[in-house]
This record gives structure tokens, sequence and C-alpha cells, in this order.
């Protein structure tokens, strides 16, 4: 059976999210800054008279944060009943991935390991299946 993934890029590289994971993709408004928060964490944003965390997501990957400004795309994801922004360099399209070109069994690169859980053959690429709820931390979840 086929789902629905969003291609987007993070670092530069290209990922797919399940776009059953995802409620919408924005441009954020004005990042309010949380001072003394863990470095995953950009800021906060207001959207449709909510407030979510935007996360910095080459920082979750290279430890190395990012400029985030007014204007920053992010893809809205829900986790553990909580509203988070990924902050990604761009979008590209939705695709069908089948369950069959799915590869389950990979060993990432180290910096991608804890939040890729596979793989897969999108036209004559190879794209990595990201999980948004591993791109929040645990104590993370539990402080929103």
């Amino acid at each position: 059976m086929a789902e629905l993934f969003l291609i987007a890029y993070i670092d530069g590289c290209r990922v797919a999210i399940d776009s059953g994971r995802i409620e919408s993709i924005v441009h954020v408004p004005e990042i309010i800054s949380v001072p003394r928060s863990d470095p995953s964490i950009a800021g906060l944003f207001a959207l449709r008279s909510r407030v979510l965390t935007l996360i910095d997501s080459q920082y979750s990957i290279t430890g190395m944060r990012r400029q985030l400004g007014k204007g920053c795309l992010a893809v809205v994801v829900e986790i553990s009943g909580h509203h988070y922004g990924l902050a990604v360099d761009k979008v590209e399209d939705v695709v069908s991935i089948s369950d069959e070109v799915i590869q389950r069994s990979i060993n990432p690169s180290a910096k991608w390991k804890s939040i890729v859980s596979n793989i897969a053959q999108v036209g004559e690429n190879l794209v990595m299946i990201l999980d948004p709820s591993k791109m929040v931390r645990g104590d993370l979840v539990l402080a929103a």
C-alpha cells in the first residue's frame, strides 16, 4: 500500500515526512526566543491562536544552530498532543511511496541515525524517511 510523504530539505539533505503526521506547512511569523532553553528549540511562534515550539531541525542533526528568523519555513506536526514547527530549508513535493520501496534495515550516518527510521527510492534518488517524534526529546515533550 502506498502512503503520501512530503519531500523537504533539512541541512541540505532530502527527507520524507509521512503526510499523515503533518498538520500544515507555514512561513513562521515572528519568533520569540526562549532564554535558557534546550539549543534544539529555536523559539516560540503564534499560529492560529496557538503557541508552538519551533524546533531547529538542523541542530537536531548537526549540533550546529541555524539562524532562523521571520518567514522561515516550518512543517507543523503533532507529537504527544503538542504542536511543533520543524524548521526546514525548503519543501519540494508530496509523493506516493509504496511499502515495497521502503528499506527498513539501514544504517544512516551518525548525525541522521537518531531521527531517520527508513529510506526509500523516490524516482532515481534515495530519500531518508524522518520520524518527527524523534526530533523532539522526551523531556521537551513533557515541558510542552
